[in-house]
């Protein structure tokens, strides 16, 4: 065996000394947090009656200079990239030394050395380390309006959004003198205002997602030729991808009024499932083995969720809760204003048991500036973009669409837009 010279040994020996001898837990936890800005991420905090008649007026096929108004198209059969998911990650400590000072990632290795979290206090963790679960009251706060419709569109709503290749890819209805779609895409939040709008061919009211099993991603929507359909493309940033359009559910039910509206997709490991309203106090639901999907979903049947036309309106969406064996649905309901509620379950067979009659609404969301009183049909951000729908509930956020409350007009014209809501915790 070699010897150490002199000098290594003192340094092994300084060293030894220092791991020993460090300061207390509380004390290494401070010096990491007081890092300062260059390691931490700034928040992107920023704060009916629809009738099939109009659905194919006012709709436009994308052009090749649409596609140049600064939308990047990655091409290809490119799958959801995880690393794009980290931009949701907006208000959380980085991990990583990023910007740090020596001192700053001494400090962190002393604070592993005793064995303490790191931030976040002394026996916190960090949000992104533990698990938070779902409140049982909620309080959100947001800015104003992210981005206004454009194209002579008086109207933007309905929203579905992912992130994929680092950007928010957002499908949504319009409104102009009759009912159409759009997309687009932007970096972060408050690029939404410059993104350009892109029209589409297709119906209302989408759902966006990858579907993981067959490596496609899915755009499903209402009022095409069958109550529900849905189009599969390799590339959701190109409008122009998506495949012909497939018959997503065909039943009537229920029968007259609305009738099927406000689908949403969501899948476990061995089944898909369809749910969606009927502007009648129903969620109903439907079921299919996750092979035979995509595909047409048999006849549904009501989900055992009851309610009135008012406060169990439309909008549903259901997610998996990150960390944790639930599902959450929210449902839109109408009052005053529009407005969220909430039930989970522990299957997507169900039962829903109610979790909030106020999930989201005007009296729980404070925002900078008083431009909505509906909180209205949305998408939670998701952890990524597949068929899970998994929203983490350390770090929830509502894509909505809302109104100047004093504008009153046919519904078509009511000036909706996109906002941004966050829970805090």
């Amino acid at each position: 065996m070699s010897r150490l010279p002199t000098s290594a040994m003192a340094s092994c020996l300084f060293v030894l000394w220092v791991v020993s001898c460090s300061s207390s837990p509380d004390d290494a936890n401070d010096s990491f947090t007081s890092a300062g800005p260059d390691n931490e991420r700034p928040r992107s905090d920023m704060g009916s009656t629809k009738s099939p008649a109009d659905r194919d007026g006012g709709l436009v096929e994308p052009d090749g200079s649409a596609g140049k108004g600064g939308i990047p198209s990655t091409g290809g059969s490119t799958p959801p990239d995880g690393s794009a998911s980290r931009s949701l990650d907006a208000g959380w400590m980085d991990r990583g030394d990023r910007g740090a000072s020596t001192d700053d990632r001494d400090a962190s290795i002393d604070a592993a050395a005793a064995d303490v979290p790191v931030h976040g206090g002394s026996d916190a963790g960090s949000l992104d380390e533990r698990s938070c679960g779902l409140p049982t009251t909620f309080k959100w706060t947001g800015g104003g309006p992210l981005a206004q419709p454009k194209n002579g569109s008086v109207a933007m709503k309905d929203f579905t959004q992912v992130i994929h290749n680092g950007q928010h890819i957002v499908y949504f209805t319009t409104f102009q003198s009759s009912w159409g779609s759009a997309m687009m895409m932007f970096k972060d939040w408050p690029d939404a205002a410059g993104a350009p709008q892109i029209k589409t061919s297709y119906g209302v009211a989408p759902t966006l997602f990858y579907f993981t099993p067959k490596k496609v991603w899915v755009l499903a929507y209402q009022w095409g030729p069958h109550k529900f359909s849905y189009r599969t493309s390799s590339e959701p940033s190109d409008p122009k991808a998506w495949s012909g359009e497939q018959s997503l559910y065909d039943t009537a039910l229920p029968a007259g009024g609305t009738g099927p509206i406000d689908q949403t997709v969501i899948c476990d490991s061995s089944r898909c499932y369809l749910y969606y309203a009927g502007d009648n106090g129903h969620i109903y639901k439907s079921s299919m083995a996750i092979g035979s999907f995509p595909g047409e979903f048999p006849a549904a049947q009501d989900s055992g969720i009851v309610g009135t036309a008012q406060n169990l309106f439309e909008g549903v969406q259901v997610y998996k809760v990150k960390g944790s064996d639930k599902y959450l649905m929210i449902v839109e309901a109408q009052g005053a204003a529009r407005y969220f509620r909430a039930w989970t379950a522990t299957s997507l067979e169900g039962p829903w048991t109610l979790l909030s009659n106020d999930f989201a609404v005007k009296k729980n969301v404070t925002l900078t500036t008083n431009w909505t009183n509906d909180i209205s049909h949305g998408d939670l951000v998701r952890t990524n973009p597949d068929e899970t729908f998994t929203v983490d509930p350390c770090n929830l956020q509502l894509v909505f669409q809302g109104r100047d409350p004093n504008v009153n007009t046919d519904y078509g014209r009511l000036p909706y837009r996109l906002g941004l809501l966050t829970l805090q915790r």
